[in-house]
């Protein structure tokens, strides 16, 4: 789990609701070694491509899984005041970032283009960043290690054609945020204990408190009876971080 608390499965199933031609579709989500697994029904197969087009802008998913994505039968035409029409999803960006040629046609074109764009900018590149897309406006969320960072998504992200806003209020400047990309199979914050750690010193690390409060919760996500004894190599997950790496309250 990074910046806000939400593991990579609970990103993608809140990226996915957020979508507003997927809005009300029960789909279930579950992500194992980076592989988004989509199970459900959808009304088309547009549908069914707008769910891989959303869910790949997802910080920590290399791929998408829809074979369980089934699209409904309809014995008659659905009326357009009960349904919205379904999405027609082009191809992907290229590699340089551009978007495609009929990205009006993809609700979340935009998207993938400015991840795209993201992705390739070395400073960028291991930052924890999801890319959403909302009408022609980019979300961006996440965090980026500094002041330049953040203007610097900003701006690939405006860069892409027929953007014409970019939503930064659920973007952080959190020192050495690349760290929190260090995740397990599940996308979970893992943390591998060195010589000389404790329990409270890695609270400190990630949530800038060393109470407590959060040394316990530390050791409550990883089954540790006894906060004192750790060992050297272990890895632990870092539940709900907010604050960062060597950031201190």
């Amino acid at each position: 789990m990074w910046p806000f608390g939400k593991s990579t499965q609970a990103r993608v199933e809140e990226a996915l609701k957020e979508q507003a031609q997927l809005k009300g579709l029960k789909l279930s989500v579950d992500v194992k070694k980076n592989v988004a697994y989509i199970t459900g029904d959808v009304p088309s197969e547009g549908h069914k491509s707008l769910v891989t087009s959303v869910a790949s802008t997802i910080n920590g998913i290399k791929s998408v899984d829809v074979s369980g994505v089934k699209v409904a039968a309809q014995s008659a035409p659905a009326s357009a005041a009960t349904s919205a029409p379904a999405p027609t999803v082009s191809a992907p960006a290229s590699s340089t970032g551009s978007a495609p040629a009929a990205a009006s046609e993809d609700p979340s074109a935009k998207a993938k283009a400015a991840y795209a764009k993201i992705r390739a900018e070395a400073s960028l590149s291991n930052n924890p960043l999801d890319v959403l897309q909302k009408g022609s406006t980019i979300v961006l969320r996440g965090a980026v290690d500094t002041e330049a960072e953040f203007n610097k998504a900003k701006e690939l992200a405006a860069s892409v054609a027929g953007v014409t806003g970019v939503d930064t209020s659920g973007l952080q400047v959190i020192q050495n945020a690349s760290q929190l990309n260090e995740t397990d199979d599940d996308g979970d914050i893992v943390y591998t204990v060195k010589s000389g750690d404790t329990l409270s010193h890695i609270a400190l690390h990630y949530y800038g408190d060393a109470g407590r409060k959060w040394y316990m919760k530390i050791a409550e996500a990883n089954g540790i009876a006894d906060a004192n004894k750790i060992y050297v190599g272990q890895q632990l997950k870092i539940p709900g971080t907010t604050a960062g790496p060597e950031q201190v309250a």
